[in-house]
C-alpha cells in the first residue's frame, strides 16, 4: 500500500487529514470558490457528524 501524505492527496483526503490534526477550517489551502476548496471543506467536515452517519443511515438507526 502506497504512502499518502496530505500534500499528495487529493483535496477531501487533505481536509480530513486536517481535521484529524486540529488544523483550523481556516487552513484550507486551496482557492476560495474553486471545487478543491469545497472538496477539501467537505472531507475536513466529515468526521464531525454531518454526513449519513449523523441522521442514523450508515449506522442502521433509523427506525
Amino acid at each position: 500500500m502506497p504512502d499518502i501524505h496530505p500534500s499528495s492527496a487529493e483535496p477531501f483526503e487533505q481536509g480530513r487529514h486536517a481535521r484529524y490534526r486540529g488544523d483550523p477550517e481556516t487552513a484550507n489551502p486551496h482557492p476560495a470558490g474553486s471545487e478543491q476548496h469545497a472538496k477539501w471543506l467537505e472531507g475536513y467536515r466529515y468526521p464531525d457528524g454531518r454526513g449519513a452517519e449523523r441522521d442514523g443511515e450508515a449506522i442502521g438507526t433509523r427506525g
